[in-house]
C-alpha cells in the first residue's frame, strides 16, 4: 500500500480512524483472531486489516458507523451454518451489529475453518 496521506497504512493506524465504538469491537475481534490462530500476519489490503497465513489473506475486518464487517465467509456444516445466518451480508460477508456483543465463537469458527483453507488443511 503506497504511503498516501490520511490513508492507514497499519492496523493501528486504520484503528485510529474509526468511531470509539468500531475500534473497540474492531480492536477486540483483532485479538480474538490473532488468539484463534497465532502466527498470523496483518496489513491494510483495500484498505482494511487484512489477516495473512504465508503472505495470503485469511480473512478481512472492517468497520463502519453501525456494524463491524468479516470478509469472507467459508463454506460451512450446517451446524455452523445455523450460527451465522443471522449475521450474512450477502454470501460472503459477515455483518455484527455495534450495539448487541459480537459472537467471539462464531467468529473463531468462522477464522479457524479460513485458516484451514489457506494451510491447504481440510475446511
Amino acid at each position: 500500500m503506497t504511503d498516501a496521506p490520511g490513508k492507514p497504512t497499519t492496523v493501528d493506524e486504520y484503528l485510529a480512524t474509526l468511531a470509539p465504538p468500531a475500534r473497540d469491537v474492531v480492536a477486540h475481534l483483532r485479538a480474538v483472531v490473532h488468539d484463534t490462530v497465532p502466527g498470523l500476519g496483518e496489513r491494510i489490503s483495500y484498505g482494511i486489516p487484512t489477516f495473512t497465513l504465508d503472505d495470503r489473506y485469511v480473512v478481512y475486518l472492517a468497520g463502519w458507523a453501525h456494524h463491524v464487517s468479516l470478509y469472507p465467509v467459508p463454506e460451512v456444516d450446517d451446524a455452523l451454518a445455523r450460527r451465522i445466518v443471522r449475521y450474512q451480508d450477502g454470501k460472503g460477508t459477515l455483518r455484527f451489529p455495534l450495539a448487541e456483543p459480537v459472537p467471539d465463537d462464531v467468529v473463531r469458527a468462522v477464522v479457524e475453518r479460513l485458516a484451514a483453507r489457506r494451510d491447504g488443511s481440510a475446511g
